[in-house]
């Protein structure tokens, strides 16, 4: 908010001066209200990158304090407001509160309002030392100046500029020659950008080439714009394209940033909804190569005298007396191989079939999204708040469900099986989640999630133990393989490495189960 814009507000605020007042109300967290007993209130907004002050009538409805300096302003800030000073035409006033003399009484305090655009803030002041700040400044960010309780306030550095309320329209055009319209926050006080822009504007409608420095009759025409901005600042931005309502212009900033947040809300929404469609249909066409999963088992079955023990790969003689080769896992045999064969066909069908009943549902939300996306310019700005709102507590919900360690399936027979969704989320699953006679997974030789079967000191089904190995290959960097070896032991066997990072183990007495990977319970169960 500009200087001159600030010193018209708090123009209409003196006269009232000093004022009892009623209690500070508070409609969010970066605005404070002061109702003054003889009418209007002084509001006060404080979120960058548009903060504000403004005179009103009426008040908004009783609110409780919704932060720790508002705290602070409804419990100290209690006594008559007495005075108001400006430092200069800068963007930062304090005001002053008298002793309340109730039941318990309250010295006066002092608020200094920094309305310094993105570094706005509000600090409370009691005989000249921090009692309260709205935002904290350390001096590794600031090293000309530190806002914290306990210290005594520092106001912002001070600078020489004209003063064009004071001014004569003689010193105003000496300030003024030479320089160009643009540069004219840097030589008068109380001047923006957002000013310079307006003045810049109101200079080319009188004809004059706001490039060059100014002289002569564009010196003139500068000087008596400047005078008049001065004068009557909220009528002059009006008048040449500025935003001259503070308050107006800090609620479209807040909508239009609301708008922002909601336009990528929605955005993530229809990327994840365009990824679960393109993964729906990528398990309905990985059929096609179901039937060569099948003759390829039964060529194994119908020659398994034929397969070597531990071959890698075998060529034989196909039903049509044609070569075929066939890749093998060595570590099973021909009729494991089969059924390893048959098993992941079985589940490409079973999985292509779950896929096809969504696909329908997935495109209606792909459009759905597609839609919500399309319209968000022509959102009512409650409605945009209203879906942001809903937007923030899914999120919250979910972080809550992420703060809890490791992804829960329910295994067969009941037991819960925790996997880690990271290495430090491993650590916890490990060392904080599993007990000692639960059962722990890991893929062999791959990295990947921790598994961990809760027990609860029972012995765990071995049916139990595949379900749980299926989701420890497909959790990680081979769950694209079709045969997976997992390694699995009683937790009591597992142990840090001394000096080992997060997630690191190591581990004994284990026994091995190959398994295909799966990433959920439909296919963890087989």
């Amino acid at each position: 908010m500009e200087g001159l814009l600030i010193a018209e507000q708090l123009r209409a605020l003196r006269p009232l001066l000093p004022a009892e007042r009623l209690a500070w109300r508070f409609p969010d967290d970066r605005t404070a209200v002061l109702p003054l007993a003889g009418g209007g209130s002084l509001w006060l907004g404080s979120r960058p990158p548009r903060p504000f002050v403004a005179m009103r009538e009426g008040a908004p409805e009783q609110s409780r304090p919704r932060t720790p300096l508002q705290q602070q302003l409804a419990a100290r800030a209690v006594g008559p407001l007495v005075a108001v000073e400006q430092a200069a035409r800068d963007r930062v006033f304090t005001l002053t509160f008298g002793p309340s003399k109730g039941f318990v009484p309250v010295p006066g305090v002092e608020l200094v309002v920094e309305l310094t655009g993105r570094n706005a803030n509000l600090v409370l002041v009691e005989d000249g030392h921090i009692i309260g700040v709205e935002r904290q400044v350390l001096a590794e960010r600031n090293r000309y100046r530190e806002l914290r309780v306990g210290i005594a306030y520092r106001p912002p550095p001070p600078y020489s500029k004209l003063d064009p309320v004071l001014a004569t329209a003689s010193d105003i055009a000496a300030t003024l020659a030479g320089k160009r319209i643009g540069q004219v926050a840097s030589v008068i006080d109380g001047v923006g950008p957002e000013a310079a822009v307006a003045l810049a504007a109101a200079l080319a409608a009188e004809g004059a080439d706001t490039s060059v420095p100014l002289a002569g009759d564009a010196l003139t025409a500068a000087t008596k714009l400047v005078a008049e901005f001065a004068a009557r600042p909220a009528a002059f931005m009006e008048r040449w394209g500025g935003k001259a309502d503070p308050m107006s212009a800090a609620r479209d900033e807040r909508q239009a940033h609301a708008r922002d947040q909601l336009t990528r809300v929605l955005e993530k929404e229809l990327a994840l909804a365009r990824r679960k469609l393109a993964d729906a249909r990528a398990a309905v066409t990985a059929t096609a190569g179901v039937d060569d999963l099948r003759a390829s088992a039964d060529l194994l079955l119908a020659s398994a005298a034929s397969v070597p023990s531990g071959a890698a790969r075998v060529t034989l003689v196909g039903f049509d007396g044609a070569p075929v080769d066939v890749v093998l896992d060595p570590r099973l045999d021909a009729a494991g191989n089969a059924a390893a064969r048959y098993d992941q066909a079985r589940r490409r069908v079973a999985r292509a079939k779950r896929a096809t009943d969504l696909v329908p549902e997935l495109t209606a939300a792909v459009a759905a999204a597609e839609s919500d996306l399309a319209g968000v310019a022509e959102l009512p700005a409650t409605a945009v708040a209203a879906r942001l709102q809903a937007a923030t507590k899914e999120s919250e919900k979910a972080g809550a469900r992420a703060a809890v360690p490791g992804i829960r399936f329910k295994g067969p027979h009941g037991f819960e099986v925790v996997v880690g969704r990271n290495a430090r989320d491993n650590d916890k699953v490990t060392f904080q989640v599993a007990r000692s006679r639960d059962l722990w997974l890991h893929a062999q030789g791959y990295r990947g999630s921790h598994v961990v079967v809760r027990s609860g000191g029972k012995d765990v089904p071995f049916d139990t133990v595949l379900f749980a190995a299926r989701l420890a290959a497909g959790h990680s960097e081979a769950r694209r393989e079709d045969r997976v070896a997992v390694d699995y032991t009683e937790r009591k066997n597992v142990w840090r490495p001394k000096g080992g990072a997060p997630g690191a183990v190591n581990f004994a007495h284990h026994r091995t189960v190959v398994v295909a990977p799966a990433r959920d319970d439909e296919g963890a169960k087989g």
